[in-house]
């Protein structure tokens, strides 16, 4: 089913397959490289854009986030030879940064002789695929997901027949246990740890992405078939994909064109045989995961990174912790490094301490507006800490910061809607794992940064008055119950003006949320008689000028 009309990407794969490009990597010049080039190159790691031309990235493929301490020993040589920049992603790769045109090809060689993979971790590709850090060794893990990744990489990873060769990226994560560290909803794939008649295996959910959650294929697998039904997909998207334009051809838009019922029946026929419907669900919301106790009495904990980033001396004193402790270290998706070990003199049970992941930002990345890594410290992070909030930011819309599946998303932009051109923020709230998967909606537009601390305080109190567990509960049983319009005249009236006690028992009485809304509306336009609107949208950009223009001196 693909469309006739390929897109350009589309039209330099079948003039040279990706994998066939392998052998000029060797007599290729760095220095001019051409757009096609670009592409060809990421299906090997290597990351390069116009605006940088002398600078690469080469990402590495850390599957489920496992990494021997022999490997980072090696990168952290390649880091301090080469003075590279590390950067840990929101999806537990590890990047090396900084990469002069002249180094690239000899750092690529050095990294394959040292058994260090960077194939198919960029463009078109089955991207290194995700699991939890506690991944068989918490207590609540039911299926060790590892080893079947090392199946699935079996048979990707470097086989000719799936270097580059499906529509778009296609990221995967397996999740065996019921807690798992974050939000997994956002995959095209998701393997999530389920029961059926007696047996554990996964429930399969497809489509998902930046701003959409997976949705349920209506499939049970066992683990001895998880293989096969990766594969099964694999072959369906690649067959069935739409290869038209570049922005709508993921995984989600073919079942959003054909339907899940259709997709589901694709699978089976490449496997010859009909699956098992869903069954019951175990894996629960991240949020349940106070205390991670691992099996056999070992312990976890978490060495912190710069939201991402990790300096040669934080690596160093990694390496050395680790040693020293006879701790595994993996890498995680919370942009963390996370050690186990059986040492009890040096840890403690782990706590949920990863609230904010982040994308690269502009001190990595020319399409980011902000520096991710210094300017999230203009945000009041104690505050979300106390409350065990999670943060996404993203520096452009591409969304690398996970934005729409976290407690509240962030995308940092420039605006000039108030006044002189300034930083701002496009504001989402309250993603939901459990009892139902909801994204994050998108809560404003633009938020000028000298106004974000007054929006969050508003949040946080309201939060604060609900007397509710967390804010995943309170995301799902306060505002998720109204609509976001209201919510936007909402939470600027909360700025603007101090209001009655008896508003905020509407706004808490979700029985009745559109009748508490109307009342609350009619309350807001009395206090704003300068402004004749007859609706949330139209009252909301009024008052939001009044909050927000910048003064005149």
């Amino acid at each position: 089913m693909i469309e006739k009309k390929f897109n350009k990407i589309e039209r330099l794969k079948h003039t040279l397959p990706p994998s066939q490009y392998a052998k000029r990597l060797q007599t290729l010049n760095w220095y001019a490289i051409d757009e096609s080039d670009r592409f060809y190159l990421k299906n090997f790691g290597i990351y390069n854009i116009k605006l940088k031309q002398d600078s690469f990235m080469l990402r590495l493929r850390i599957d489920g986030g496992r990494i021997s301490y022999t490997t980072l020993e090696k990168i952290a040589e390649i880091v301090q030879k080469y003075n590279l920049k590390l950067l840990l992603t929101s999806r537990a790769q590890l990047e090396l940064h900084d990469i002069s045109a002249d180094r690239v090809y000899e750092i690529y060689t050095y990294l394959k002789a040292c058994n260090i993979s960077t194939a198919q971790t960029l463009t078109d590709n089955f991207r290194a695929i995700v699991s939890d850090p506690y991944d068989g060794k918490a207590l609540d893990s039911h299926i060790e997901c590892y080893p079947i990744i090392e199946k699935i990489n079996q048979l990707i990873i470097d086989n000719p027949e799936w270097i580059g060769t499906i529509p778009r990226k296609f990221n995967t994560a397996l999740i065996g246990r019921e807690t798992p560290l974050v939000n997994p909803w956002s995959n095209d794939l998701l393997f999530a740890l389920a029961q059926k008649g007696g047996q554990t295996g996964f429930n399969i959910y497809l489509g998902g992405k930046n701003a959409k959650a997976a949705q349920s294929a209506d499939i049970f697998v066992v683990p001895e078939d998880a293989l096969k039904l990766f594969e099964a997909v694999a072959k369906t998207y690649c067959h069935h994909g739409l290869r038209g334009s570049r922005s709508k051809i993921r995984l989600f838009h073919l079942i959003e064109k054909v339907g899940i019922v259709q997709m589901r029946d694709w699978i089976e026929n490449v496997l010859g045989r009909s699956l098992a419907r869903e069954g019951k669900l175990l894996m629960q919301s991240s949020y349940y995961q106070n205390e991670t106790p691992l099996k056999e009495g070992g312990h976890a904990f978490i060495v912190t990174t710069g939201y991402g980033e990790c300096s040669r001396s934080e690596l160093h004193n990694i390496l050395a912790e680790a040693k020293e402790n006879g701790a595994e270290v993996r890498l995680g998706i919370d942009q963390n490094f996370h050690f186990l070990t059986s040492n009890t003199k040096v840890l403690q049970l782990l706590e949920r301490k990863s609230l904010l992941t982040a994308c690269a930002g502009a001190r990595y990345c020319p399409l980011s507006l902000w520096d991710i890594k210094e300017d999230v410290q203009l945000f009041p992070l104690k505050k979300f800490r106390k409350h065990n909030i999670s943060i996404g930011f993203s520096g452009c819309l591409k969304g690398c910061g996970r934005h729409y599946f976290t407690d509240m998303g962030l995308i940092g932009l420039r605006t000039n809607l108030y006044g002189e051109t300034e930083k701002a923020l496009r504001v989402f709230l309250g993603a939901v794992e459990s009892p139902e998967v909801v994204p994050s909606r998108m809560l404003y537009y633009s938020v000028p940064l000298r106004e974000i601390t007054s929006l969050f305080d508003v949040i946080l109190d309201d939060f604060e008055r609900s007397t509710l567990n967390n804010f995943e509960t309170f995301s799902y049983k306060v505002l998720n119950h109204h609509d976001i319009e209201f919510l936007q005249l909402w939470y600027i009236a909360r700025q603007l003006y101090l209001l009655d006690e008896c508003i905020f028992v509407l706004f808490f009485d979700t029985s009745k949320t559109q009748e508490s809304e109307i009342k609350i509306f009619s309350y807001i336009k009395e206090m704003s008689q300068q402004f004749e609107c007859e609706s949330y949208a139209s009252l909301t950009r009024e008052l939001s000028h009044l909050l927000w223009d910048q003064q005149e001196l």
